[in-house]
Formats: structure tokens, C-alpha cells, sequence
């Protein structure tokens, strides 16, 4: 919560702040490190969350997912150069080891518990986003903000792991038997780290099909990027109820469908009255923005069927359904591009968020069907 809060405030302030194409290129680089972060991660998060056991086992995957992540971040480095990404190699390698959702906070809340992973987790997002709230006001080149703060970021994230290994003894022959057993787990959790990519792939991808096919992408991504960022703030909404709500899921396959309804009352409520706020920041506060609300409404009305999917999504993540998901995802993924493309000569951005609104509705719907028509009767 306080990283998200933090996250929103510098970005709805950049948004103010900065020009509307600087912004938009802010909000692209932003993206591309997020996306770049998952993928480098390769799930180590999921798998030190779920697959390990005894106190040395976090300690030696953690090990062999630093130096597995270090290892794939150089070979990643020559595509990064051809595509002149280069810039964002240390920042894509910070995101994957030590910002929320990376490898190094899931450790600490499996070793040190929810208390110092919370402190770090809030620490880290606190220093994080004021460092770019300073480049944001005080840089040359504030769209590489995000960039620069990275770059900071992961000197002291290296010095934090340096002397939590430091405090470790290894023990080279436990080392060597922990390492066959990593093979094994690398290629036994294939499914689920391609799912957890594909998964923010999906919901990235409207940034990255703007950049591809406008012709002055950045001012577009601007636009979209402010309304996606008003209408992600429905999201604490389901994520918040289903984390409360984990162990009730885990013990009673049913309670989904009341989860649901508490989730569904709740956004539509935080709907109505985000409408004549949005309304009056865009034209009282962010002028530039103005034309911006049926962007927001459309995007808002999609964040229904997304925050349904929240609970299903968690339920078959818990019975361990990971091709299915995996599945829907890509499909998603290929239907949101194939629509995009169709409806933004037509429509320009507004093609862009129905094109998203039909591929998170059809996500809901077929989610739903299996959910009930396949999980509930096993």
C-alpha cells in the first residue's frame, strides 16, 4: 500500500509537473523497466515463496537467483543495445532483484517474516519514488527519472545483499547439492514463470501497442497512461479484500462467489464517485487532460471484470493451475493486439481501451466458466 501510494502520488505529480510528451515517455520507460524486471525475475519470487522449505534452502535459492538473474541480464544486454535500451539494463536488473516484486523482498518475508519484509518493502519505495520526485524536478532529462533513481537503486541493493551474505556461512558441498536440486526446480516451474510474465505482459501491453502504432506515441501514452493510472486505484479494492480474504479461498472453494459481490458493490460505489472528481481535476487541475474522460470511463468500466478476475486468478493459483492461466493470457494477449490494431485507425485511443475492455471481459467470462463449470465440481 504505501509503495502503491507512493507510486500514484509522484506519478499523478509528474503528470502536473512535466509536459505531456516528457510524461508520456516517463510513463514508457516506467513500463519498459516494470516488464523487463519480470521477465529477469524468471517467477524466482513465486518459487522462493512457494517451493522452499528449511531456513538454508531461501538462503541457497536466493543465492542461485542472483547469479541466474546477473547471468540472463548479460546475455539480455546485446538485444537491449540493438534496440538502444541500453540505458536500462541496471534499472531492468534492480527491478528484477530489489524493488516490490522482485526477488530479494519475497526472501526477506520467507526468512525474516511479514515485519522486516514490510520495512523493507516500504523503505525501499519510500527512497525510491522521492529520488524520482527530485530528478522529476530538478533533471535535464526528467523522462529518464525512473532510469537514473534504478541505477542508484541497485548500488545500494547490492550493498544490502553483500552483507546478508556476509552473515551467511556456505557450505560449498550443500551448495553443490542445493544447485542440482535448482536445475530440477528451474525446469519444473516453467509453466508458472512464463504465467506470471504473460500475466503483466497482458496488462502492459496497451502502452507498448501505442508506442508501436501512433505516429506521435508519446503524447498518446501521456493520455492513456493518466487515465489508466485514476482507474488503477479501483484495483487496491480486490487486491486488498482477496489478500484479507487468502486462507478463507485456500479452505473453502465457494466463498469466491461472495468475495466476488463484496468486490463488485465496492468498485462500482468507488466508480460513481472517482466520475465528478476525475472530471474536476481535469478541468481545474490537469487542463491537459481534459479530454480525457471517456478514456477513464471506459477504462474504469473494464476494471470491473478485472478486479472479478482477482479472486479467480488467486484460486487457481492455489490449486496450482498454472497452464490454464498461462493459457488464457497469451490467448488474451494475441486478442488485445489483433483488436487494438483493427480499432485504433478508427478510434485512436479510445480503440485502444475498448480493445482492452472486450479482452479483460472475455478473460472474466472464460476464468468464470472453468471456475465453475470444471474447479467446483472436482
Amino acid at each position: 500500500m504505501v509503495a502503491r501510494g507512493a507510486e500514484l502520488a509522484v506519478m499523478f505529480f509528474a503528470a502536473h509537473y512535466l509536459a505531456k510528451a516528457v510524461y508520456g515517455e516517463l510513463e514508457y520507460y516506467k513500463k519498459v523497466l516494470e516488464l523487463g524486471g519480470a521477465f529477469l525475475s524468471f517467477g524466482f519470487p513465486t518459487l522462493i515463496l512457494t517451493y522452499t522449505r528449511s531456513e538454508k534452502s531461501k538462503w541457497y535459492l536466493l543465492l542461485f537467483a542472483t547469479f541466474f538473474i546477473a547471468g540472463l541480464s548479460l546475455l539480455v544486454l546485446p538485444f537491449l543495445w540493438v534496440m538502444h535500451y541500453q540505458e536500462l539494463w541496471g534499472g531492468i536488473l534492480f527491478y528484477a532483484l530489489f524493488f516490490t516484486g522482485g526477488v530479494v523482498p519475497v526472501y526477506f518475508l520467507v526468512r525474516k517474516g511479514s515485519v522486516a519484509a514490510s520495512i523493507y518493502k516500504s523503505l525501499m519505495a519510500l527512497l525510491f519514488y522521492s529520488t524520482v520526485f527530485v530528478l522529476v524536478l530538478y533533471s535535464d532529462f526528467p523522462q529518464y527519472s525512473f532510469v537514473k533513481a534504478a541505477h542508484y537503486f541497485l548500488i545500494l541493493g547490492f550493498i544490502i545483499l553483500f552483507f546478508e551474505w556476509k552473515s551467511e556461512h556456505i557450505d560449498w558441498r550443500i551448495l553443490f547439492k542445493y544447485f542440482r536440486h535448482f536445475r530440477l526446480l528451474i525446469f519444473g516451474a516453467v509453466t508458472l514463470i512464463f504465467n506470471n510474465l504473460s500475466n503483466m505482459a497482458f496488462l502492459y501491453s496497451d502502452i507498448f501497442i501505442i508506442k508501436l502504432l501512433s505516429a506521435k506515441p508519446n503524447p498518446q501514452i501521456a493520455d492513456y497512461s493518466f487515465s489508466l493510472n485514476a482507474a488503477n486505484i479501483l484495483m487496491l479494492i480486490p487486491m486488498t479484500l482477496v489478500q484479507v480474504d487468502i486462507e478463507k479461498l485456500k479452505k473453502n472453494i465457494r466463498y469466491l462467489s461472495q468475495l466476488n459481490r463484496k468486490i463488485l458493490y465496492l468498485i462500482i460505489l468507488a466508480i460513481l464517485m472517482m466520475i465528478p472528481l476525475y472530471y474536476l481535476l481535469t478541468h481545474k487541475f490537469y487542463i491537459r487532460y481534459a479530454e480525457t474522460l471517456l478514456l477513464f470511463l471506459i477504462i474504469a468500466g473494464a476494471k470491473i471484470f478485472q478486479g472479478l478476475t482477482v479472486a479467480f486468478g488467486a484460486s487457481m493459483l492455489i490449486r496450482k493451475k498454472y497452464g490454464v492461466t498461462l493459457t488464457i493470457n497469451l490467448g488474451m494477449i494475441i486478442t488485445n493486439v489483433v483488436s487494438s490494431y483493427l480499432l485504433y485507425p478508427y478510434f485512436r485511443l479510445t480503440g485502444i481501451a475498448i480493445a482492452s475492455a472486450l479482452s479483460l471481459v472475455l478473460r472474466y467470462a472464460i476464468l468464470r466458466y472453468i471456475y465453475f463449470s470444471r474447479l467446483l465440481k472436482t
